[in-house]
């Protein structure tokens, strides 16, 4: 294998927790009294509201500040939560803020023993503001590409995400891992365009049908280099 790529949001950041999960488990944290179907729509609602709200230069407090702003204004207005519970969006944003940068360390751990020996990439269903996430978490030097799915015009699950970063790094799929927490938007596609792909499995969005896609499954992105040396 000569080829590594990555997704960022639920892999990277958060090893292998859809962040609707770490949202919901912030939520229990703070005690704000809605039901997990009642946050699910919640954020559906918020992720598509945001796309056309976070500018390029929004650091990741700022995403998740506005992330959770709408999910709460989601709430408030189908009458899931009183209005008062929108002032303590810091703290939310805070609490999660401060899970991602203890799970970047050991991202960077990882990233830091990879990239002597692979070319490494990253693809992700984004906001416009990737580049700006891993300049201020000092990940951004660890990779010769960097896909953002709201600056490329092309969003995961479509194959020519995948492709569009093989290209950058001049890689062969054959020789190519795809990392991924999501088994829809990251391991179907691209296994489908021959490459291998590791399936981080931890606390994911739904549970699909067969996994029959991912050629290995890892519950931490701590697991990935002894996966790596079995393979070598």
């Amino acid at each position: 294998m000569k080829t590594i790529l990555f997704d960022f949001g639920g892999t990277l950041d958060t090893d292998g927790i859809h962040w609707s999960e770490l949202f919901w488990e912030t939520y229990v944290h703070f005690h704000i009294p809605v039901t997990k179907e009642n946050l699910r729509q919640a954020f559906i609602y918020s992720e598509r509201k945001i796309v056309n709200i976070i500018k390029p230069e929004f650091n990741l407090k700022q995403t998740l500040e506005k992330q959770l702003f709408y999910q709460l204004e989601y709430l408030q207005n189908n009458f899931f939560l009183p209005s008062y519970f929108s002032f303590i969006v810091y703290e939310l944003s805070e609490y999660c803020y401060r899970h991602v940068i203890t799970t970047i360390i050991k991202s960077k751990e990882l990233l830091e023993n990879l990239k002597p020996q692979y070319s490494l990439g990253i693809i992700s269903n984004y906001y416009g503001n990737l580049e700006t996430v891993l300049q201020e978490l000092s990940l951004k030097k660890y990779f010769s590409s960097v896909i953002d799915s709201a600056k490329l015009g092309v969003r995961k699950p479509n194959e020519q995400i995948f492709k569009t970063a093989l290209n950058d790094l001049a890689a062969d799929p054959k020789e190519t891992i795809m990392i991924g927490d999501s088994y829809e938007n990251d391991i179907i596609p691209a296994k489908a365009i021959g490459c291998f792909t590791v399936w981080v499995q931890s606390k994911g969005w739904n549970a699909p049908p067969d996994n029959d896609s991912a050629d290995y499954k890892i519950d931490s992105i701590t697991k990935l280099p002894e996966l790596l040396e079995s393979l070598n």
